[in-house]
């Protein structure tokens, strides 16, 4: 099953001070790293709101949001406006450990359903997780509403969660880890892992 990747790019990045996409995490920037395992994943990659001429360099499309303002919400729905497959695997572009395993398993639980979305103890994540085409009117629909929350909209469609934790994936944590803050990128340094060289991001 061929499937879009859409990294939502569009926040304001007001608590970190600058352009989270952009910081670098060894040779690559943020959103090139969410890029380079996400091309390993999916057919297609898209890229979801930020600033054109600072992500014009990466080669992929960038499109805005048709109601802009609203948050994470309204990237999901222009991302699966344009992407090409059926479902959308979304990512935000500040994860600095993404698991392509992770999106293969939460991928191959799609089945019928309109979104699986990964849910970790208590918690779900709705920015790293699998979006149908049906979802973009759920989207359209709870933003017109005045309704920003991606799992508000989630009530408009059929989905399941797929849930896990530390015991099935010990690493699920670092894997979530997005940063929001300095301090949230002086940590993401520190563990970083050693990429194998060269670490080249894919062009389209």
């Amino acid at each position: 099953m061929n499937i879009s990747g859409i990294i939502l790019a569009g926040g304001r990045s007001n608590r970190m001070g600058t352009n989270k996409a952009l910081l670098k995490l060894g040779e690559l920037t943020l959103i090139e790293g969410v890029a380079l395992v996400m091309s390993g994943v999916c057919s297609e990659i898209i890229i979801a709101g930020g600033n054109e001429k600072d992500l014009e360099h990466l080669g992929y499309p960038i499109v805005r949001d048709t109601y802009p303002g609203c948050g994470p919400l309204s990237g999901i729905h222009a991302g699966l406006s344009v992407a090409k497959n059926r479902y959308g695997f979304v990512a935000a572009c500040d994860i600095p450990f993404p698991d392509g395993s992770l999106m293969k398993k939460i991928i191959s639980s799609a089945g019928e359903w309109d979104a699986v979305i990964l849910q970790h103890g208590e918690y779900y994540e709705p920015l790293f997780s699998l979006y149908g085409k049906h979802f973009i009117k759920a989207a359209e629909e709870s933003i017109k509403k005045g309704v920003y929350k991606v799992t508000a909209a989630l009530s408009l469609v059929k989905w399941k969660p797929f849930a896990i934790d530390a015991g099935e994936i010990p690493y699920i944590k670092k894997s979530l880890f997005n940063v929001n803050t300095p301090g949230d990128y002086e940590e993401a340094k520190k563990h970083r892992e050693q990429p194998p060289a060269p670490w080249k991001i894919p062009r389209p």
